[in-house]
């Protein structure tokens, strides 16, 4: 792992874009007092996602899981938490990224076009 953080550990292996993108979600989420509680929350490099046989975002800077933590809300439209959501989009933006939901439990990010 890349950062010592017990709760959203950067791991090795991502492009200096996707250390970023974890660290403007890690910080997002630490400003807001958002935890992972029970939703097995956390970072993936494309790398582990390929070996995982997972199918969309592999070509991403980076991988969220968010299946039903507290987090979730942030990432999945689902939860209703649009206010979170759009905040966190724009945290993004402002950093030269965006997000994609890949599924109702992972979301993907990108560099912006």
């Amino acid at each position: 792992m890349q950062s010592d953080d017990a709760t959203w550990p950067i791991p090795h292996g991502l492009s200096p874009l996707g250390v970023r993108a974890a660290e403007v979600i890690r910080s997002f989420l630490h400003d807001r007092g958002i935890q992972d509680h029970g939703g097995g929350g956390r970072f993936y490099t494309p790398e582990e996602w390929v070996d995982r046989g997972e199918l969309y975002g592999r070509t991403s800077l980076l991988l969220v899981t968010h299946d039903g933590g507290n987090h979730a809300g942030a990432f999945n439209l689902d939860y209703e938490q649009y206010a979170l959501h759009d905040e966190l989009e724009k945290a993004l933006e402002a950093n030269g990224l965006w997000m994609e939901l890949c599924t109702n439990w992972y979301t993907a990010v990108y560099p912006r076009p």
